[in-house]
């Protein structure tokens, strides 16, 4: 990173001298203006030329961050993704309060295969910003396609906690459902997301899909069909609505997890890449490179690989707490959770508030039956994610089913049916806790 800010740099002085006798003596600000009309235009190099010769001039103006964070988004356009990052990491460094930039580094991070890095900095933006769920959605729908269903529902679990007219939350609800086969359940997110916005085109399309699965329901799936057409006649699935209306049948894959769409030899010439980054002393552009090989092992479902790749990745990178995760999310699949559960407790040590290894060590430590550590990550997840559901429904079952804290278990029943009663899981709470109230009266008196 510190190689491409330094290239960013030169091309700024090149940049002045080039517009120096053409300028007219222009003010950094209004040559910063200038270079974001000729970004707006679609004039990429012109426009980074000008902000870059801005900044050259006065590089702690007032506008320096929001430059930075621009100069980030010419460069992902342009396909240079070091350089990109590198600006948002300088955007979020001189602004660190700033959603931008964290946000665009979050979503560059994960289109670059770094996702324990790209989902932690988009919570950090959706923390910077209290009120905005952009950063939410971006991560409950990757985490939606890519099959991590628990996390995608939290996302969206805290929208509707920030904003209860977000049809989108409504709508990725019913998706997850719709995924799990619950197709009642489904059906009332997606009437629930057309009744906070009607004719809302997501919630049509996939009510169609919903009515094409249930026998005897093909008319009713084909109005549905129509009505997406009538709300969004340019949308990305209008072919596919066309085709179902005519009676065509079309195999349902948007729901399915996708096989790789690389050759499966591509994990391993990521990590070759990797290993040459690393000897020529960029540990960041081998870090991600690694990162991405695994990825794509992991999606070729190809376990000797990952487990290989996994091996050696933390041998090189002992310090980087996404490798150790990813480690432990490896072994759990592998139905072993010591192991997980010793990887997971290296990530922690690491990166000790990181919400997605809390949740893997809760899981790992219950595998093992070890309780106290379920209920210390998980007590510390609540706290970081007061917005995340199944970590106060899992740390009310620990207390009440494994521990035997009937008290404590009924009280945090309670609070999650106050913080969460559109969830599902709510209407349990009265049952469980009738439970807890029964077992904990059986139980005999102690006599001094």
């Amino acid at each position: 990173m510190k190689r491409a800010r330094v290239t960013v740099r030169c091309l700024g002085t090149v940049a002045l001298v080039a517009l120096a006798g053409c300028s007219g003596g222009a003010s950094p600000q209004q040559e910063y203006q200038k270079g974001l009309a000729d970004l707006h235009d679609g004039r990429l190099e012109q426009g980074k030329a000008r902000i870059e010769a801005a900044l050259e001039q006065a590089p702690d103006a007032a506008f320096a961050a929001e430059a930075q964070n621009w100069l980030g988004l010419a460069n992902r356009e342009l396909g240079q993704v070091p350089e990109a990052m590198a600006h948002f990491e300088l955007a979020s460094h001189l602004a660190p309060t700033t959603f931008n930039p964290i946000y665009n580094l979050g979503c560059l991070a994960l289109e670059s295969g770094d996702t324990s890095r790209g989902l932690s900095l988009l919570r950090q933006a959706a923390d910077v910003d209290p009120t905005d769920t952009k950063a939410l959605l971006h991560i409950g729908e990757w985490t939606t396609r890519n099959g991590r269903w628990d996390l995608a529902k939290r996302m969206y679990y805290e929208i509707q906690k920030r904003d209860a007219q977000s049809a989108a939350a409504a709508a990725g609800l019913g998706r997850i459902a719709l995924l799990e086969e619950a197709l009642p359940q489904a059906e009332t997110f997606f009437m629930q997301a057309l009744e906070l916005h009607k004719d809302y085109p997501p919630a049509l399309y996939n009510l169609g899909v919903l009515h094409t699965l249930m026998e005897g329901h093909g008319e009713q799936a084909q109005e549905y069909f129509r009505q997406y057409l009538l709300a969004a006649p340019t949308g990305q699935r209008v072919e596919v609505a066309v085709a179902r209306i005519g009676g065509q049948t079309v195999e349902q894959t948007s729901f399915s997890p996708q096989g790789p769409t690389q050759p499966k030899m591509t994990a391993g010439i990521h990590w070759a890449k990797a290993q040459e980054a690393l000897a020529a002393g960029d540990a960041d552009t081998a870090y991600l490179q690694a990162m991405r090989a695994l990825e794509l092992a992991r999606a070729g479902a190809d376990a000797a690989q990952a487990g290989e790749i996994l091996r050696r990745a933390t041998e090189v990178f002992p310090d980087r707490a996404a490798v150790h995760l990813a480690a432990g999310e490896y072994w759990l699949g592998q139905q072993q959770p010591r192991k997980a559960q010793a990887a997971l407790l290296k990530a922690q040590t690491l990166e000790p508030d990181n919400p997605m290894v809390l949740f893997e060590l809760a899981r790992a430590s219950a595998r093992v039956e070890e309780f106290d550590t379920v209920v210390i990550s998980l007590r510390k997840l609540v706290q970081l994610e007061p917005g995340n559901p199944d970590a106060l429904w899992t740390l009310a079952k620990t207390y009440g089913d494994e521990l035997g804290m009937a008290g404590r278990g009924m009280a945090v029943y309670r609070e999650f049916e106050r913080q969460f009663p559109s969830d599902p899981r709510a209407a349990e709470v009265a049952a469980r806790i009738q439970a807890l109230e029964q077992a904990d009266a059986a139980l005999p008196e102690l006599v001094p």
